[in-house]
C-alpha cells in the first residue's frame, strides 16, 4: 500500500510527459553550455534535460540545486548513480543559492519553491539568465499556487517573448499546470 501511495505522489508532483518533451526539444535545438534546474522533484525534469544535452554531443555544464525537503532533508540515492554522474547537485534553498550570485545560465528550469519563487523572477531574468537564454517555470497555471500567476502576468506586462502551455488534450494529461518558457534576446 505505501509503494501505491508513494507512487501516486509521485505522479502528481512530477512533470507531465508533454511538458518534459517540450524541455528535451527545447535543449536540444537551443544547445545551451551551461543549465540550471531548480528543484529536482522525481527526476523527470532532469532525465529530460540530461538525455538531451547527451544527445547534443556537446561539453556542458548542468547544475540541479535542492532543498531535499520533499526528502526529509536528505539527498536521494537516485541522484548518486551513475545516471546522474555528469550532474552537480548543490543543496541550497532556491531562494539562498540564486542570492549568492551564481552565475549566468543559458537554460534555466525552475520547478523548486512553489510558495516564494515569484518574488525573485526579475533577479532570475535579469541577472542569472544569458542573452539569448530560455528560462521556464513549471506549474505556473496550477491553482494550488495561485501566486505562481504573478510570474506569467509579470512576462506579460514587460512584454517578454514567451510561450505558455497549459492545456491537455486527453484524460491521462496534466498539462493544465502550465509551463510558461521565456526567452531572452
Amino acid at each position: 500500500m505505501l509503494a501505491y501511495a508513494t507512487q501516486a505522489a509521485n505522479d502528481i508532483v512530477k512533470i507531465d510527459v508533454n511538458h518534459a518533451n517540450f524541455v528535451r526539444a527545447l535543449i536540444m535545438c537551443t544547445k545551451p553550455q551551461n543549465v540550471l534546474e531548480l528543484g529536482f522533484g522525481s527526476g523527470e525534469a532532469t532525465r529530460a534535460i540530461l538525455g538531451a544535452l547527451l544527445y547534443n554531443e556537446k561539453s556542458y555544464k548542468y547544475t540541479v540545486v535542492d532543498n531535499w525537503l520533499d526528502f526529509g532533508g536528505n539527498q536521494p540515492a537516485l541522484t548518486k548513480t551513475e545516471e546522474f554522474s555528469t550532474v552537480k547537485f548543490v543543496t541550497s534553498s532556491e531562494f539562498d543559492f540564486l542570492k549568492g550570485n551564481p552565475g549566468m545560465f543559458d537554460f534555466i528550469f525552475s520547478d523548486a519553491d512553489h510558495y516564494n519563487t515569484q518574488n525573485w523572477f526579475e533577479h532570475v531574468y535579469n541577472n542569472v539568465l544569458s542573452r539569448d537564454g530560455v528560462l521556464i517555470y513549471h506549474d505556473v497555471t496550477n491553482p494550488q499556487f495561485p501566486n505562481l500567476l504573478r510570474i506569467y502576468t509579470d512576462v506579460v506586462q514587460k512584454n517578454h517573448d514567451y510561450l505558455l502551455m497549459n492545456s491537455s488534450s486527453r484524460r491521462d494529461e496534466r498539462c493544465g499546470r502550465g509551463l510558461l518558457a521565456i526567452f531572452k534576446h
